[in-house]
């Protein structure tokens, strides 16, 4: 069985390739924070207004809702309040709900509403002020988180085994008519699962952002043209060559990298799997 990461960084990948993604995912990630990548381990490391480097957001985009079931695997029946469905094991007769069960192992259920992306305003003054805090204070470990991706609401679900179920508890006036997978997300609290690897219902979540760095041969450059670069903190401040800030203005791309998922290192611990049938009250 893949880990509950694992196939979640897969479903994703679909459309959101080259993303990093939230996790856990009830983390939060907000346009201007600082991480920082030593050894394949991730750690917040403040903000970019923390550290000098001024930046403005782009007004929020809105995108489509995404959903994605693996290969079709996940099939969803939906159960009217006052209406006995057969088969059901924690779900009363007045109860309004549904139930999704995956007819593969190893399979996923991913659904996001209310999609918006945010961002860094101007690309050139960010390049510009992270070179020039590259002169003296800012190395090759640290990123920049330069867009995200916030849901008003998800739901994700994945699957221990073949044959794994899931019974949702929806919410009162949530409607009965015309629902569909992505009507889960934000309405539904579980009720009762089996071989389920993950399950996660949330709100107001960043499951999507994007991080940039200084380029590691521009480091290399500077300090081929230029000799060792000042040590900052206490330092008296040396000025920074005004063609390094030039080429940042110019062409962004030759400073400034977009980090691809490929380097998001793996979580050193998968959140833990479910295997009880025990039914739950809310499993948000």
């Amino acid at each position: 069985m893949k880990d509950s990461y694992e196939l979640y960084r897969r479903a994703v990948d679909d459309v959101w390739k080259g993303w990093w993604v939230s996790w856990p995912l009830s983390g939060r990630v907000e346009v201007g924070q600082v991480l920082q990548n030593v050894d394949g381990s991730v750690r917040t490391a403040g903000s970019l207004s923390e550290r000098g480097v001024p930046f403005e957001p782009r007004p929020g985009t809105p995108h489509n809702d995404y959903t994605y079931d693996t290969q079709g695997s996940a099939s969803l029946q939906f159960k009217a309040a006052g209406v006995a469905m057969d088969g059901l094991t924690a779900l009363a007769v007045a109860d309004f709900g549904a139930r999704v069960r995956f007819e593969k192992g190893d399979s996923a259920l991913v659904v996001y509403r209310g999609l918006t992306e945010t961002g860094v305003a101007d690309v050139r003054a960010l390049a510009a002020a992270l070179v020039q805090r590259g002169w003296d204070e800012w190395d090759d470990t640290l990123l920049a988180v330069t867009d995200v991706v916030t849901a008003g609401s998800g739901i994700v679900l994945t699957a221990a085994e073949s044959g794994a179920v899931v019974e949702l508890r929806l919410q009162a006036g949530a409607g009965q008519a015309q629902l569909g997978l992505a009507d889960l997300a934000g309405r539904a609290s579980v009720a009762w699962r089996r071989s389920v690897g993950l399950e996660w219902l949330g709100t107001d979540t960043t499951p999507f952002f994007r991080v940039a760095r200084l380029r590691k041969n521009w480091f290399g450059k500077v300090k081929t043209d230029y000799g060792p670069r000042q040590p900052g903190r206490g330092a008296a401040p040396v000025p920074v060559p005004p063609v390094l800030l030039e080429e940042a203005y110019d062409d962004p791309a030759a400073v400034l990298e977009t980090v691809t998922s490929d380097e998001q290192p793996p979580p050193a611990l998968d959140v833990p799997s479910v295997s009880s049938d025990e039914p739950l009250t809310d499993a948000s």
